[in-house]
Protein backbone atom coordinates (compact mmCIF):
# COMPACT_ATOMS: atom_id res chain seq x y z
CA UNK A 1 0.00 0.00 0.00
CA UNK A 2 1.25 3.47 -0.84
CA UNK A 3 1.57 6.36 1.59
CA UNK A 4 -1.47 8.58 1.72
CA UNK A 5 -1.65 12.39 1.57
CA UNK A 6 -3.28 14.27 4.43
CA UNK A 7 -6.55 16.12 3.88
CA UNK A 8 -10.29 16.11 4.54
CA UNK A 9 -10.81 13.12 2.22
CA UNK A 10 -8.41 10.93 4.20
CA UNK A 11 -11.14 8.61 5.49
CA UNK A 12 -12.42 7.97 1.97
CA UNK A 13 -8.92 7.41 0.63
CA UNK A 14 -8.14 4.89 3.37
CA UNK A 15 -11.37 3.06 2.58
CA UNK A 16 -10.40 2.89 -1.09
CA UNK A 17 -6.95 1.55 -0.21
CA UNK A 18 -8.39 -1.17 2.01
CA UNK A 19 -10.89 -2.17 -0.69
CA UNK A 20 -8.04 -2.26 -3.19
CA UNK A 21 -6.04 -4.48 -0.82
CA UNK A 22 -8.99 -6.90 -0.64
CA UNK A 23 -9.30 -6.95 -4.44
CA UNK A 24 -5.60 -7.24 -5.28
CA UNK A 25 -5.07 -10.04 -2.77
CA UNK A 26 -8.29 -11.74 -3.85
CA UNK A 27 -9.57 -12.02 -0.32
CA UNK A 28 -12.84 -13.89 0.07
CA UNK A 29 -15.59 -14.09 2.65
CA UNK A 30 -14.11 -14.73 6.09
CA UNK A 31 -10.52 -13.90 5.12
CA UNK A 32 -8.63 -11.87 7.69
CA UNK A 33 -7.29 -8.36 6.96
CA UNK A 34 -3.94 -7.19 8.37
CA UNK A 35 -4.03 -5.85 11.94
CA UNK A 36 -5.02 -2.23 12.44
CA UNK A 37 -1.49 -1.26 13.41
CA UNK A 38 0.01 -2.79 10.27
CA UNK A 39 -2.51 -1.03 8.05
CA UNK A 40 -1.70 2.27 9.72
CA UNK A 41 2.03 1.72 9.26
CA UNK A 42 1.69 0.66 5.63
CA UNK A 43 -0.49 3.66 4.81
CA UNK A 44 1.48 6.13 6.86
CA UNK A 45 -1.53 7.27 8.87
CA UNK A 46 -2.65 7.04 12.48
CA UNK A 47 -4.39 4.00 13.90
CA UNK A 48 -7.33 6.26 14.70
CA UNK A 49 -7.72 7.13 11.02
CA UNK A 50 -7.64 3.45 10.06
CA UNK A 51 -10.16 2.66 12.79
CA UNK A 52 -12.61 5.25 11.44
CA UNK A 53 -12.23 3.95 7.90
CA UNK A 54 -12.86 0.41 9.10
CA UNK A 55 -16.04 1.55 10.85
CA UNK A 56 -17.18 3.13 7.59
CA UNK A 57 -16.49 -0.04 5.59
CA UNK A 58 -18.30 -2.11 8.19
CA UNK A 59 -21.37 0.12 7.86
CA UNK A 60 -21.24 -0.50 4.09
CA UNK A 61 -21.29 -4.26 4.70
CA UNK A 62 -17.86 -4.82 3.12
CA UNK A 63 -16.03 -6.03 6.21
CA UNK A 64 -16.95 -7.35 9.63
CA UNK A 65 -15.21 -6.52 12.89
CA UNK A 66 -15.07 -9.54 15.18
CA UNK A 67 -13.86 -8.53 18.61
CA UNK A 68 -10.96 -10.70 19.71
CA UNK A 69 -10.62 -12.13 16.21
CA UNK A 70 -9.86 -9.18 13.92
CA UNK A 71 -11.36 -7.70 10.77
CA UNK A 72 -12.65 -10.11 8.16
CA UNK A 73 -14.10 -9.76 4.68
CA UNK A 74 -17.86 -10.04 4.68
CA UNK A 75 -19.94 -11.83 2.05
CA UNK A 76 -21.65 -9.64 -0.54
CA UNK A 77 -24.97 -8.45 0.84
CA UNK A 78 -27.74 -5.91 0.24
CA UNK A 79 -27.95 -4.64 3.83
CA UNK A 80 -26.62 -1.12 3.12
CA UNK A 81 -29.06 -0.70 0.22
CA UNK A 82 -31.90 -1.93 2.40
CA UNK A 83 -31.02 0.48 5.21
CA UNK A 84 -30.80 3.43 2.84
CA UNK A 85 -34.04 2.71 0.98
CA UNK A 86 -36.11 1.73 4.01
CA UNK A 87 -35.18 5.04 5.67
CA UNK A 88 -35.38 7.39 2.70
CA UNK A 89 -38.60 6.07 1.16
CA UNK A 90 -40.58 6.51 4.38
CA UNK A 91 -40.63 10.21 3.50
CA UNK A 92 -40.92 9.99 -0.27
CA UNK A 93 -43.89 8.17 -1.88
CA UNK A 94 -42.77 9.35 -5.33
CA UNK A 95 -39.47 7.47 -5.05
CA UNK A 96 -41.37 4.57 -3.50
CA UNK A 97 -43.58 4.41 -6.61
CA UNK A 98 -40.46 4.31 -8.80
CA UNK A 99 -39.02 1.45 -6.75
CA UNK A 100 -42.36 -0.38 -7.04
CA UNK A 101 -42.14 -0.06 -10.82
CA UNK A 102 -38.70 -1.69 -10.71
CA UNK A 103 -40.14 -4.51 -8.60
CA UNK A 104 -42.95 -5.01 -11.10
CA UNK A 105 -40.50 -5.25 -14.01
CA UNK A 106 -38.34 -7.66 -12.04
CA UNK A 107 -41.13 -9.99 -10.91
CA UNK A 108 -42.92 -10.05 -14.26
CA UNK A 109 -39.71 -11.28 -15.89
CA UNK A 110 -38.84 -13.67 -13.07
CA UNK A 111 -42.22 -15.38 -12.87
CA UNK A 112 -42.09 -16.17 -16.59
CA UNK A 113 -38.79 -17.97 -16.01
CA UNK A 114 -40.13 -19.73 -12.92
CA UNK A 115 -43.14 -21.27 -14.69
CA UNK A 116 -41.18 -24.20 -16.10
CA UNK A 117 -38.98 -24.65 -13.04
CA UNK A 118 -41.62 -24.90 -10.32
CA UNK A 119 -42.42 -28.57 -9.67
CA UNK A 120 -45.96 -29.80 -9.05
CA UNK A 121 -44.96 -30.49 -5.45
CA UNK A 122 -43.70 -26.92 -5.04
CA UNK A 123 -46.96 -25.59 -6.49
CA UNK A 124 -48.91 -27.72 -4.02
CA UNK A 125 -46.98 -26.03 -1.22
CA UNK A 126 -47.86 -22.62 -2.66
CA UNK A 127 -51.52 -23.66 -2.79
CA UNK A 128 -51.38 -24.74 0.86
CA UNK A 129 -49.89 -21.37 1.75
CA UNK A 130 -52.79 -19.63 -0.03
CA UNK A 131 -55.29 -21.69 1.97
CA UNK A 132 -53.54 -20.59 5.17
CA UNK A 133 -53.46 -17.00 3.92
CA UNK A 134 -57.20 -17.05 3.16
CA UNK A 135 -58.06 -18.50 6.57
CA UNK A 136 -56.05 -15.81 8.35
CA UNK A 137 -57.56 -13.06 6.18
CA UNK A 138 -61.05 -14.34 7.00
CA UNK A 139 -60.24 -14.04 10.69
CA UNK A 140 -58.89 -10.52 10.19
CA UNK A 141 -55.33 -11.51 11.11
CA UNK A 142 -52.12 -10.04 9.72
CA UNK A 143 -51.19 -11.82 6.48
CA UNK A 144 -48.04 -9.92 5.53
CA UNK A 145 -45.76 -12.91 6.19
CA UNK A 146 -47.89 -15.06 3.89
CA UNK A 147 -47.58 -12.45 1.14
CA UNK A 148 -43.81 -12.44 1.53
CA UNK A 149 -43.59 -16.25 1.58
CA UNK A 150 -45.72 -16.54 -1.57
CA UNK A 151 -43.27 -14.51 -3.64
CA UNK A 152 -40.20 -16.19 -2.17
CA UNK A 153 -41.61 -19.64 -2.95
CA UNK A 154 -42.18 -18.71 -6.60
CA UNK A 155 -38.55 -17.79 -7.19
CA UNK A 156 -36.68 -20.31 -5.04
CA UNK A 157 -36.35 -22.79 -7.96
CA UNK A 158 -34.45 -20.16 -9.96
CA UNK A 159 -31.46 -20.62 -7.60
CA UNK A 160 -30.77 -16.89 -7.57
CA UNK A 161 -30.25 -15.73 -3.98
CA UNK A 162 -29.69 -12.13 -5.10
CA UNK A 163 -33.15 -12.08 -6.67
CA UNK A 164 -34.68 -13.36 -3.43
CA UNK A 165 -32.84 -10.70 -1.43
CA UNK A 166 -34.00 -7.95 -3.79
CA UNK A 167 -37.60 -9.14 -3.49
CA UNK A 168 -37.18 -9.10 0.29
CA UNK A 169 -35.86 -5.54 0.16
CA UNK A 170 -38.80 -4.34 -1.93
CA UNK A 171 -41.23 -6.18 0.34
CA UNK A 172 -39.86 -4.66 3.55
CA UNK A 173 -39.76 -1.18 2.00
CA UNK A 174 -43.45 -1.24 1.16
CA UNK A 175 -44.38 -2.71 4.49
CA UNK A 176 -42.58 0.21 6.14
CA UNK A 177 -44.98 2.74 4.60
CA UNK A 178 -48.01 4.24 6.33
CA UNK A 179 -51.54 2.88 6.17
CA UNK A 180 -52.81 6.40 6.82
CA UNK A 181 -51.27 7.77 3.63
CA UNK A 182 -51.33 4.76 1.32
CA UNK A 183 -54.40 3.05 2.69
CA UNK A 184 -54.97 -0.47 3.96
CA UNK A 185 -56.01 -3.36 1.76
CA UNK A 186 -59.80 -3.05 2.02
CA UNK A 187 -60.48 -6.49 0.53
CA UNK A 188 -57.79 -8.96 1.66
CA UNK A 189 -59.80 -11.95 0.43
CA UNK A 190 -59.83 -10.46 -3.08
CA UNK A 191 -56.06 -10.10 -2.78
CA UNK A 192 -55.80 -13.81 -1.99
CA UNK A 193 -57.92 -14.58 -5.05
CA UNK A 194 -55.63 -12.51 -7.28
CA UNK A 195 -52.72 -14.62 -6.07
CA UNK A 196 -54.73 -17.81 -6.70
CA UNK A 197 -55.33 -16.73 -10.29
CA UNK A 198 -51.61 -16.19 -10.66
CA UNK A 199 -50.98 -19.69 -9.30
CA UNK A 200 -53.52 -21.13 -11.77
CA UNK A 201 -51.61 -19.57 -14.66
CA UNK A 202 -48.37 -21.08 -13.39
CA UNK A 203 -50.00 -24.52 -12.98
CA UNK A 204 -51.13 -24.25 -16.60
CA UNK A 205 -47.49 -23.62 -17.53
CA UNK A 206 -48.59 -20.49 -19.36
CA UNK A 207 -45.66 -18.10 -18.97
CA UNK A 208 -47.34 -15.23 -20.83
CA UNK A 209 -50.50 -15.46 -18.73
CA UNK A 210 -48.48 -15.76 -15.50
CA UNK A 211 -46.51 -12.63 -16.40
CA UNK A 212 -49.74 -10.80 -17.22
CA UNK A 213 -51.36 -11.77 -13.92
CA UNK A 214 -48.21 -10.90 -11.99
CA UNK A 215 -48.34 -7.46 -13.58
CA UNK A 216 -52.03 -7.02 -12.78
CA UNK A 217 -51.69 -8.13 -9.17
CA UNK A 218 -49.74 -4.95 -8.37
CA UNK A 219 -52.57 -2.68 -9.59
CA UNK A 220 -54.15 -2.06 -6.18
CA UNK A 221 -50.84 -1.15 -4.58
CA UNK A 222 -50.01 1.18 -7.45
CA UNK A 223 -53.38 2.90 -7.04
CA UNK A 224 -52.78 3.38 -3.31
CA UNK A 225 -49.33 4.81 -3.95
CA UNK A 226 -50.72 7.16 -6.60
CA UNK A 227 -53.18 8.50 -4.05
CA UNK A 228 -50.36 8.91 -1.52
CA UNK A 229 -48.38 10.95 -4.05
CA UNK A 230 -51.41 13.12 -4.79
CA UNK A 231 -51.92 13.68 -1.06
CA UNK A 232 -48.24 14.49 -0.54
CA UNK A 233 -48.21 17.00 -3.39
CA UNK A 234 -51.42 18.53 -2.13
CA UNK A 235 -49.81 19.12 1.26
CA UNK A 236 -46.78 20.79 -0.32
CA UNK A 237 -43.11 19.94 -0.06
CA UNK A 238 -42.97 20.72 3.66
CA UNK A 239 -44.94 17.59 4.60
CA UNK A 240 -42.32 15.24 6.07
CA UNK A 241 -44.62 13.07 8.15
CA UNK A 242 -43.24 9.51 8.00
CA UNK A 243 -45.40 6.81 6.43
CA UNK A 244 -46.46 3.95 8.93
CA UNK A 245 -47.06 0.20 7.94
CA UNK A 246 -48.52 -0.78 4.61
CA UNK A 247 -50.77 -3.80 4.54
CA UNK A 248 -49.96 -6.63 2.16
CA UNK A 249 -50.84 -6.73 -1.50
Amino acid sequence: MEKLPRGPMLNRVIQDQIKQYITVNRLEEGDLLPPEGQLASDLGVSRGSVREAIKSLESLGIIEVRHGDGVRVRAFNFDPIFDLLSYGLVYDPIRAAEILQIRVWLEVAAVADAVDKLSDAALDEVAALLDQWQAKATRGEDVSDDDRSFHRMLYTPLDNESLIRLIDIFWVIYHSLAVEKIGADRDPLATVQVHRELLHAIRARDAALAAQRMRQHFNKLEDRLAKAIEHSQGNGSTDHTPLPILSSN
